[in-house]
């Protein structure tokens, strides 16, 4: 129909620059009209390739309220993927029934191309496994807690200056006496951000006291729980720094309840910048995780090493620094 060979219509819908762009847009056109697709089977016979890519993540919590951020960065992989034209799978690192890895599992039935892990706990035997195969991998997001290949590709947020940031703006505005409330976790960016808040507190020449340091799993009720177990020491604080924001709003919540003015009272900021922090009453201040640059980078980055761009690029390896977002908290 286009008057080309089938090698300039697969290089054409593949975008090869090999290809004139009116070529391309011609034979695109015409696809389009005639709502043609790859037959995905036949491809892959010849390539030996699914054009699939497999999303891991952990099943981060029992609380749907506690997952909230991270959904919405797969949300927005997965929307990037879409616009590249790459299908995903989504699964858990490991198999709820009986443990296994996934990342073992979607490698040995070759269902995937490559494999973009939103988990930092992910199995020195499953780093080794990715590496002894050659699997095009991209750790996003989390800092590993296993070290994984040198050569690995890896984009994530520095959690320890967000925390610092948080730490900064609430002495900054007045706060001695900070609460501190984390997420009970063995993922690094946690502990990341219980770092950045000491250190934050010792540049500053303030005490931390351990007794205003609560770890809690990662729900609006726990946030509520600390403020109504501990009523006794409220009036000893000014500000609190809550390590994510769906438990910071429990805060705010229990602390309106129980007569006290945010933030003439007492300050409160979380950490995550969630939606749901702009429909509470104050809005919420929080650390802002650039998901949209962390999933358009890993995006861009599979891209080229599972062979859509033309130029595989170095190694990928960059930490991305968050920002503050000041509300009314």
């Amino acid at each position: 129909m286009a008057g080309v060979s089938h090698s300039t219509v697969s290089r054409s819908l593949n975008d090869s620059p090999r290809v004139k762009q009116e070529t391309k847009d011609k034979i695109r056109e015409i696809a389009e009209k005639f709502d043609f697709e790859f037959n995905a089977g036949a491809r892959s016979l010849s390539t030996r390739k699914t054009g699939t890519v497999g999303i891991i993540h952990p099943e981060l919590y029992n609380d749907y309220s506690g997952s909230i951020f991270s959904n919405s960065l797969i949300s927005e992989v997965m929307k990037c993927l879409d616009r590249a034209g790459i299908d995903s799978i989504s699964v858990f690192s490991e198999n709820r029934e009986n443990s296994s890895s996934n990342i073992r599992r979607l490698t040995r039935q070759q269902k995937v191309d490559a494999f973009i892990i939103i988990d930092s706990l992910v199995s020195m035997e499953d780093w080794k496994f990715i590496s002894k195969f050659g699997i095009p991998t991209i750790q996003l997001h989390y800092r590993p807690k296993n070290k994984p290949p040198e050569a690995i590709n890896y984009i994530y947020s520095d959690n320890f200056i967000g925390s610092r940031m948080a730490t900064d703006y609430l002495i900054e505005h007045g706060c001695t006496t900070v609460m501190c409330i984390t997420i009970k976790s063995e993922h690094p960016e946690i502990l990341d951000r219980l770092e950045g808040f000491n250190s934050s507190m010792k540049q500053h020449n303030l005490a931390v006291d351990k007794n205003l340091i609560f770890e809690e799993e990662c729900t609006l009720f726990n946030g509520e729980k600390v403020i109504r177990e501990n009523i006794d020491k409220l009036d000893e604080i000014d500000g609190i720094f809550v390590h994510a924001d769906i438990m910071a709003l429990g805060v705010i919540k229990e602390l309106g309840k129980l007569g006290y003015r945010v933030p003439e009272d007492i300050r409160v900021i979380g950490y995550d910048d969630i939606e749901l922090g702009t429909y509470f009453n104050p809005k919420l201040t929080t650390i802002h995780q650039p998901k949209e640059v962390l999933a358009e980078k890993a995006c861009v980055r599979l891209k080229e090493i599972m062979g859509y761009s033309p130029d595989s690029g170095e190694v990928l390896q960059e930490i991305v620094s968050p920002y503050l977002v000041e509300r009314e908290s």
